[in-house]
């Protein structure tokens, strides 16, 4: 635990980060931005509130002696973004207004019925609702879902039709409804559809989990005001988190780049948050992490969600180390259990490794549903005798097939695997200990032996991989930012490899400089990121408590909210769009202009008031497009304009 002393009281935060391997926890004295406590528990992935319980009350522990009572309590976690790759969630009905779905578009709504009506880009009516028409429909849908979502076409610039539809299913159903306007102002049908449907398919899986999570704060006597970080990096209170649970996809990534800033004092800075199945990798100018223009893609899914634009690599300190078929090693994609906790949950797995001499087993996963079938058979052998190696069930089972099922078995989460992993490494070297390093040991005797090495040597080799590929993320990020695109040819693999220093070439030696700082977080960011200043010519900065930096990230920041007007020309005027009124009409484009800066700030001001925000203050941008007039050379005149307002403020006084 690290105290921090100050002249004045300290002012508590509690944050808290539900990670995909692990659960953090801190006490922060909120004025210092000081850790004062800090905890980690294991996910538990059946049942995230048995991790939060753990990790909470062990923080708690620390502070035992004094009385804790905090002023702000934040909460990031991966549970939407998990909820979307898994298809988990409620059952939604879509009513689209205008448009029909172009072949192959995958909307994810249970029902979905299109009907006449939406707008052209002027805001003008396509077609009027019916709205005997859509009562039968929506008398038809609601039995088979648990919430609605309405989506027309250009209703960013025109919301009237929408906000009549949600009204009538509301007050006639008394179901949930989304509507496309409320979630952005970007035009793409599809991708504010995907949005609207998505947020409401999470709004039962992130609402049972916060009640979850205050159940825990009440049972413990805390009871203050919970915010939620969203995937850009700012702060939204449980309301506006429960209606929007979809602005939550990507926060974890979104807490590390936020704690890594806080932890390490820096306002221009890469932040490298290595975990157990990713490494996410964000830049940092003036303290604010870059936002992803095109929103955020997860899985098979295009959104309009802003986030944090963060770079994932399918490497972490659970990734599987194996041999490559053409000597050297492979590391990664897939996600293992280390040798080293596994152990914890088989004691006899030290015996089993010695007795089949592999390092490699298949285990039942807890939680999973009775099976039917040869899964069925698959289950219970795994159930009687443990983890078990390939070899032993194929001589076992006697299953045609058998390697693509146990594929598919382990993609829907029924088994998983134990192997040997970077984690397992540090274990044997004693850089980091928490689990069983007899195992772990085991393990890189198996490896050493296969590719004719030391145990030593082996272990160095796993390190040095994993360094040489985060020094290769880093520079793809690096040059992504600023070229765009990158070539996928052999060459260009060939000096990405000297870059990162996986490679060298005989007379010729390519070095890597990074003018900005790599900040580490994660709990085995110092094993790791050390050796990055060699590769890539970086000044590494391993904070103090960079090993909980997401769970300082979902306490420090701040509520932003923004809104956006847009002016176009009409007729021989101009007119004022928006997603939250009908097109306004002016005379002159300064007229136009002036109204839109008022609506965007106003509106700004009332969704930031309504997130939580304690006197936010207001910034003011437009973007704009101007064409040149056909018959005055020289003269443009205004195409489109973007009025973007947007409003800050902090969620406590300090």
């Amino acid at each position: 635990m690290n105290t921090i002393s100050s002249n004045s009281e300290p002012v508590y935060g509690l944050g808290i980060d539900t990670g995909g391997t692990y659960t953090d926890a801190v006490i922060m004295d909120l004025r210092t931005d000081g850790v004062l406590a800090k905890a980690k528990a294991r996910t538990t992935h059946d049942d995230l509130s048995i991790g939060l319980r753990k990790a909470i009350d062990a923080v708690l522990a620390y502070m035992a002696e004094e009385t804790f009572e905090p002023s702000l309590i934040g909460v990031s976690t991966t549970l939407a973004t998990n909820s979307v790759l898994e298809g988990r969630g409620g059952q939604v009905g879509l009513i689209g207004l205008g448009w029909k779905p172009e072949q192959g578009w995958d909307l994810g709504a249970k029902v979905q019925r299109f009907l006449p009506g939406g707008h052209d880009s002027r805001g003008e009516p396509l077609a009027m609702l019916d709205m005997a028409e859509l009562e039968r429909v929506v008398e038809e849908m609601v039995p088979q879902v648990d919430s609605m979502v309405v989506s027309g076409l250009f209703s960013t610039q025109n919301p009237y039709q929408e906000k009549n539809v949600k009204e009538m299913v509301q007050r006639k159903y008394g179901i949930p409804v989304v509507a496309g306007h409320e979630l952005t102002a970007e035009l793409g049908i599809y991708e504010r559809t995907v949005t609207a449907v998505l947020n409401a398919r999470l709004m039962p899986v992130l609402s049972e989990f916060l009640d979850k999570v205050l159940d825990i704060l009440k049972a413990r006597g805390l009871q203050a005001p919970v915010l939620v970080l969203k995937g850009d990096g700012t702060l939204m209170n449980l309301r506006n988190a429960r209606e929007r649970p979809v602005d939550t996809i990507l926060s974890g990534p979104a807490a590390s780049a936020m704690g890594g800033r806080v932890l390490s004092g820096m306002e221009d800075c890469v932040v490298v948050d290595m975990g157990g199945t990713s490494t996410d990798i964000a830049v940092l100018k003036c303290g604010i992490p870059g936002v992803s223009k095109d929103g955020s893609t997860v899985g098979k899914w295009r959104t309009r969600v802003e986030a944090v634009d963060m770079w994932t690599a399918a490497l972490g300190g659970d990734s599987e180390v194996r041999a490559s078929p053409h000597g050297g090693l492979l590391i990664g994609p897939q996600r293992v259990t280390p040798l080293c906790f596994a152990a914890r949950q088989y004691p006899d797995l030290p015996s089993r490794i010695r007795e089949t001499g592999q390092a490699r087993f298949i285990h039942l996963a807890d939680g999973r549903p009775e099976l039917p079938g040869t899964a069925g058979r698959i289950a219970r052998y795994l159930d009687e005798h443990g983890p078990s190696t390939l070899s032993q069930m194929k001589r076992d089972l006697d299953i045609i097939l058998l390697q693509p099922l146990l594929k598919e078995m382990r993609e829907r989460g029924y088994i998983g695997g134990i192997g040997f992993t970077p984690t397992d490494a540090l274990h044997v070297t004693g850089a980091y200990v928490e689990g069983d390093v007899e195992a772990a040991a085991l393990g890189a005797d198996q490896f050493a032996r296969v590719l004719h090495m030391g145990r030593d040597d082996f272990v160095d080799s796993v390190l040095d991989t994993v360094t040489s590929q985060i020094a290769e993320e880093v520079v793809r990020k690096i040059l992504t930012d600023d070229l765009g695109s990158l070539p996928d040819d052999s060459t260009f693999h060939a000096i990405m490899a000297m870059l990162s220093g996986k490679r060298c070439c005989d007379r010729l030696r390519l070095n890597a400089v990074l003018d900005a700082p790599l900040v580490g977080i994660g709990a085995p960011a110092r094993a790791y990121m050390t050796a990055l200043e060699r590769k890539i010519g970086a000044r590494v900065i391993i904070p103090q408590d960079h090993e909980v930096g997401n769970a300082v990230g979902a306490v420090c920041g701040h509520i932003s909210e923004y809104v956006d007007v847009f002016v176009y020309p009409r007729d021989k005027g101009y007119a004022v769009h928006s997603a939250f009124s009908t097109p306004i009409a002016y005379r002159t484009e300064g007229e136009a202009v002036r109204r839109a800066k008022e609506l965007a700030r106003e509106r700004a001001l009332e969704r930031a008031m309504r997130a939580g925000a304690l006197h936010p203050t207001v910034s003011i941008t437009t973007e704009e497009e101007r064409v040149v007039t056909p018959d005055a050379p020289g003269i443009t005149q205004l195409a489109e304009m973007r009025v973007r307002a947007r409003a800050v403020g902090k969620p406590i006084e300090l």
